[in-house]
Formats: structure tokens, sequence, C-alpha cells
């Protein structure tokens, strides 16, 4: 089962929240929490600008939970405030998620690097087999292949969208 599964309440959180929110639980926006039972829990959450936001979660029914941030007051989403606290009372959850990101961070880099490495291997072979060709060109051949490949840069480069109508699917 993945981390994802057992969050109950930050993954009805936007993006945006779900990463503010456990950026502000790393860096201890959490002032202070307790615990009401039936799955409420309360805090008090640092936000910008030295706000501070009276912030109510409710694991059992999220949409319930409640922030006096400007984002979350009066609507049922799940805000940064509630992201934090949260993880405030349930930091193994954030430490797996942090886990979990770094564990695909490591993948990634690791798929680069073997991309890399091909890619590299690949332009070598690639550089060879232009070297061997350009050396077996005359001069006045190497001036004519010059030549074409300008042109086709050019020629690729060059905006021909200016004389393209929509409405007709005509070329002027």
């Amino acid at each position: 089962m993945s981390i994802w599964d057992e969050l109950k309440l930050v993954h009805l959180a936007s993006n945006a929240s779900f990463n503010r929110g456990l950026g502000y639980y790393q860096n201890k926006a959490v002032l202070n929490g307790e615990e009401s039972g039936g799955g409420l829990y309360k805090g008090q959450v640092s936000g910008s600008q030295d706000n501070i936001y009276d912030v109510v979660i409710n694991i059992n029914h999220p949409r319930k939970s409640i922030c006096t941030c400007p984002f979350a007051a009066g609507r049922q989403v799940i805000c940064k405030h509630m992201v934090a606290l949260y993880f405030f009372f349930f930091p193994e959850q954030a430490e797996a998620v942090l886990a979990e990101w770094e564990e695909e961070e490591r993948e990634k880099e690791k798929r680069y690097r073997e991309w890399e490495a091909d890619y590299s291997a690949f332009r070598q072979k690639k550089l060879e087999e232009v070297t061997a060709y350009v050396r077996s060109l005359s001069d006045d051949q190497i001036r004519e292949e010059l030549i074409k490949a300008l042109m086709k840069e050019f020629d690729s480069a060059y905006p021909d969208d200016e004389y393209y109508d929509d409405e007709d699917d005509v070329y002027f």
C-alpha cells in the first residue's frame, strides 16, 4: 500500500496547498496543537506576513475542517495550514511522503544518468560517422553540403505562419 492511500485529509488538498503545508510543517509553523477527540485536532499555524490562523481539522470528515485564513474562510477546502497541522499530529506520514519523494527523485536521477550515457555513446558514434563522411568529401562537395545544411537551417527557422489562413486552410 502506498503512503498516499493512508493520508486521510491531505489527499484532498490541491498540489499547491499540499506542498506549501508540508513546507510549513517542516519549518515548524505549527505553533501549538491539541487533540480534541473524535478525529478533531485544533491548533494555531503561523502563516505568511506573521499572521496566525486558528485551524481545526477533522480527519473523519475532512471537508468539515476549518481555518481562519482567507483561502479557507467560508469554503470547504483543505488549505496549507490544515495540511501543516495534520502533519504536526502525524509526523510519520510526513516522513513517509518525504521518503517517497526522495526515492522518486533518486529514480529520476538514475534514469537521467542512464539516458545521458546512452545519448553520449550514440552521439560519439554519430560524430565518428559524420567525421568519416566529411573526410571522404572533396572541397567542392564539402562546400555544397555546407550550403545545403545552412539553407535547410534557414528554411526551418523562417516563419511561414504569417501566410497561413486558418479559416481556409490555405497558405498565401
